[in-house]
Protein backbone atom coordinates (compact mmCIF):
# COMPACT_ATOMS: atom_id res chain seq x y z
CA UNK A 1 0.00 0.00 0.00
CA UNK A 2 1.37 3.43 -1.30
CA UNK A 3 1.81 5.93 1.75
CA UNK A 4 1.24 9.80 1.55
CA UNK A 5 3.23 12.56 1.97
CA UNK A 6 1.91 15.48 3.66
CA UNK A 7 3.36 18.98 3.78
CA UNK A 8 3.00 20.47 7.04
CA UNK A 9 2.92 24.59 7.54
CA UNK A 10 4.50 24.54 10.93
CA UNK A 11 4.36 28.40 11.49
CA UNK A 12 6.75 30.97 12.75
CA UNK A 13 8.62 28.62 14.99
CA UNK A 14 7.03 28.25 18.33
CA UNK A 15 4.77 25.21 19.33
CA UNK A 16 2.08 27.68 20.14
CA UNK A 17 1.63 28.92 16.90
CA UNK A 18 1.31 25.14 14.94
CA UNK A 19 -1.77 25.02 14.01
CA UNK A 20 -3.83 21.54 15.68
CA UNK A 21 -5.03 20.48 12.56
CA UNK A 22 -1.05 20.55 11.71
CA UNK A 23 -0.44 18.22 15.13
CA UNK A 24 -2.62 15.99 14.73
CA UNK A 25 -1.13 15.01 11.03
CA UNK A 26 2.64 14.74 12.08
CA UNK A 27 1.51 12.63 15.46
CA UNK A 28 -0.08 10.30 12.86
CA UNK A 29 2.84 10.30 10.09
CA UNK A 30 5.66 7.48 10.18
CA UNK A 31 8.63 10.20 9.48
CA UNK A 32 8.52 13.74 10.56
CA UNK A 33 11.16 14.98 8.22
CA UNK A 34 12.64 18.61 7.72
CA UNK A 35 15.65 20.97 7.96
CA UNK A 36 17.22 21.76 11.65
CA UNK A 37 15.65 24.49 12.53
CA UNK A 38 11.84 23.18 11.81
CA UNK A 39 12.22 19.71 13.67
CA UNK A 40 13.90 21.77 16.68
CA UNK A 41 10.45 22.93 16.75
CA UNK A 42 8.73 19.69 17.09
CA UNK A 43 10.48 17.93 20.53
CA UNK A 44 6.92 17.73 21.84
CA UNK A 45 5.66 15.69 18.52
CA UNK A 46 6.73 11.79 19.29
CA UNK A 47 7.50 9.07 16.30
CA UNK A 48 10.77 9.18 14.30
CA UNK A 49 11.92 12.40 13.28
CA UNK A 50 14.52 13.12 10.06
CA UNK A 51 16.86 16.26 9.95
CA UNK A 52 17.75 17.32 6.29
CA UNK A 53 20.00 19.73 4.41
CA UNK A 54 18.84 19.55 1.05
CA UNK A 55 15.49 19.67 -0.93
CA UNK A 56 17.02 16.31 -2.88
CA UNK A 57 17.44 14.80 0.74
CA UNK A 58 13.24 15.17 1.00
CA UNK A 59 12.98 13.45 -1.52
CA UNK A 60 15.47 10.40 -0.83
CA UNK A 61 13.25 9.79 2.50
CA UNK A 62 10.24 9.55 0.18
CA UNK A 63 12.15 7.03 -2.19
CA UNK A 64 13.13 5.29 0.72
CA UNK A 65 9.83 4.83 2.47
CA UNK A 66 7.18 4.80 -0.15
CA UNK A 67 4.66 2.66 1.92
CA UNK A 68 4.89 4.84 5.06
CA UNK A 69 2.93 8.36 5.70
CA UNK A 70 5.72 11.37 5.83
CA UNK A 71 5.15 14.61 6.94
CA UNK A 72 7.52 17.36 5.65
CA UNK A 73 7.96 20.22 8.21
CA UNK A 74 7.45 23.56 6.35
CA UNK A 75 8.10 26.62 7.88
CA UNK A 76 6.05 29.12 7.97
CA UNK A 77 3.12 28.34 5.70
CA UNK A 78 4.60 25.66 3.01
CA UNK A 79 2.59 27.72 -0.16
CA UNK A 80 5.07 30.89 0.10
CA UNK A 81 8.40 30.37 -0.85
CA UNK A 82 8.32 27.46 0.80
CA UNK A 83 9.07 23.68 -0.52
CA UNK A 84 5.75 22.95 -2.24
CA UNK A 85 6.59 23.78 -5.96
CA UNK A 86 9.79 22.31 -5.61
CA UNK A 87 7.77 18.90 -4.26
CA UNK A 88 5.21 19.13 -7.09
CA UNK A 89 7.96 18.90 -9.47
CA UNK A 90 9.52 15.75 -8.52
CA UNK A 91 6.94 13.81 -6.73
CA UNK A 92 3.77 12.17 -8.23
CA UNK A 93 2.19 10.58 -5.82
CA UNK A 94 -0.62 11.16 -3.00
CA UNK A 95 0.26 14.12 -1.33
CA UNK A 96 -1.51 16.72 1.06
CA UNK A 97 -0.96 20.68 2.06
CA UNK A 98 -1.31 21.92 5.72
CA UNK A 99 -1.37 25.12 5.64
CA UNK A 100 0.31 27.00 8.70
CA UNK A 101 0.78 30.74 9.87
CA UNK A 102 3.47 32.57 7.65
CA UNK A 103 5.79 34.81 9.85
CA UNK A 104 4.15 37.58 7.91
CA UNK A 105 0.79 37.54 9.54
CA UNK A 106 2.41 36.83 12.68
CA UNK A 107 4.55 39.84 12.44
CA UNK A 108 1.81 41.95 11.49
CA UNK A 109 -0.22 41.00 14.37
CA UNK A 110 2.57 41.81 16.46
CA UNK A 111 3.29 45.35 14.98
CA UNK A 112 -0.99 45.54 14.75
CA UNK A 113 -0.93 46.80 11.40
CA UNK A 114 -3.85 46.03 8.56
CA UNK A 115 -1.67 44.52 5.60
CA UNK A 116 -4.47 44.27 2.47
CA UNK A 117 -2.84 45.56 -0.49
CA UNK A 118 0.81 45.31 0.54
CA UNK A 119 3.54 44.29 -1.77
CA UNK A 120 4.85 40.43 -0.58
CA UNK A 121 8.72 39.53 -1.39
CA UNK A 122 11.68 38.01 -0.96
CA UNK A 123 15.28 38.82 -0.78
CA UNK A 124 16.41 35.65 0.58
CA UNK A 125 18.77 34.61 -1.93
CA UNK A 126 17.08 36.86 -4.72
CA UNK A 127 17.15 40.10 -6.29
CA UNK A 128 15.17 42.59 -6.82
CA UNK A 129 14.55 46.44 -7.27
CA UNK A 130 13.37 46.79 -3.81
CA UNK A 131 13.90 50.49 -3.83
CA UNK A 132 10.82 51.10 -7.07
CA UNK A 133 8.47 48.65 -5.13
CA UNK A 134 8.83 50.90 -1.69
CA UNK A 135 8.59 53.85 -3.10
CA UNK A 136 5.40 52.46 -5.88
CA UNK A 137 3.63 50.55 -2.87
CA UNK A 138 2.41 51.89 0.56
CA UNK A 139 3.44 48.80 2.69
CA UNK A 140 5.69 45.88 1.88
CA UNK A 141 6.68 43.10 3.82
CA UNK A 142 9.82 41.14 2.71
CA UNK A 143 11.71 38.35 3.65
CA UNK A 144 15.65 39.00 4.37
CA UNK A 145 19.12 37.13 4.10
CA UNK A 146 22.65 37.94 5.12
CA UNK A 147 22.99 39.84 2.10
CA UNK A 148 20.02 41.78 1.86
CA UNK A 149 19.57 42.52 5.20
CA UNK A 150 17.23 44.74 7.34
CA UNK A 151 20.04 47.33 7.43
CA UNK A 152 21.67 47.20 3.88
CA UNK A 153 17.75 47.43 2.95
CA UNK A 154 17.68 50.56 5.14
CA UNK A 155 20.61 52.18 3.41
CA UNK A 156 19.88 51.50 -0.15
CA UNK A 157 16.11 53.26 0.80
CA UNK A 158 18.28 56.39 2.14
CA UNK A 159 20.13 56.79 -0.98
CA UNK A 160 17.33 56.96 -3.03
CA UNK A 161 16.28 59.62 -0.71
CA UNK A 162 12.88 57.25 -0.06
CA UNK A 163 11.44 57.80 3.33
CA UNK A 164 9.72 55.28 5.53
CA UNK A 165 8.93 53.65 8.91
CA UNK A 166 10.57 50.03 8.70
CA UNK A 167 9.73 47.46 11.16
CA UNK A 168 12.29 44.82 11.94
CA UNK A 169 11.44 41.21 13.11
CA UNK A 170 13.62 38.90 14.42
CA UNK A 171 13.54 35.35 15.92
CA UNK A 172 10.26 35.54 15.10
CA UNK A 173 8.03 34.16 18.47
CA UNK A 174 10.90 32.57 20.10
CA UNK A 175 11.86 33.43 23.57
CA UNK A 176 15.11 35.70 22.27
CA UNK A 177 12.07 37.35 19.82
CA UNK A 178 13.32 40.92 18.90
CA UNK A 179 11.18 43.90 17.06
CA UNK A 180 12.78 46.99 16.16
CA UNK A 181 11.29 50.06 14.91
CA UNK A 182 12.61 53.30 12.95
CA UNK A 183 13.07 55.55 10.40
CA UNK A 184 15.19 54.41 7.59
CA UNK A 185 17.98 56.99 9.01
CA UNK A 186 17.78 55.54 12.45
CA UNK A 187 17.97 52.00 11.34
CA UNK A 188 20.50 51.89 8.58
CA UNK A 189 23.60 51.58 11.32
CA UNK A 190 22.01 49.03 13.16
CA UNK A 191 22.98 45.42 12.89
CA UNK A 192 20.36 43.33 12.57
CA UNK A 193 19.77 39.18 11.77
CA UNK A 194 19.89 38.48 8.66
CA UNK A 195 16.75 36.24 8.31
CA UNK A 196 14.43 38.66 9.60
CA UNK A 197 11.05 40.02 8.16
CA UNK A 198 10.99 43.33 7.06
CA UNK A 199 7.97 45.75 7.09
CA UNK A 200 8.45 49.07 5.03
CA UNK A 201 5.71 51.75 5.75
CA UNK A 202 6.22 54.61 2.84
CA UNK A 203 6.21 57.89 4.43
CA UNK A 204 3.28 59.95 4.30
CA UNK A 205 1.08 57.13 3.76
CA UNK A 206 -0.60 54.07 5.80
CA UNK A 207 -3.54 51.25 4.97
Amino acid sequence: MDGKVFIVGIGPGNEKYILPKAVSVMEQSDIVVGFQRAVDSLKFISGEKMVVKKLSSIMDVIDLNGDKNISIAASGDPLYYGITEYLKKNYRGNMEIVPGISSFQYMMAKIKLSWQGAFLGSLHGRQEDFCNVVRENKISIWFTDNVHSPDYMCRALESKSIAARVYVGENLSYQNERITVGDVEEMKNKKFAGLSVVVIEKKGESL
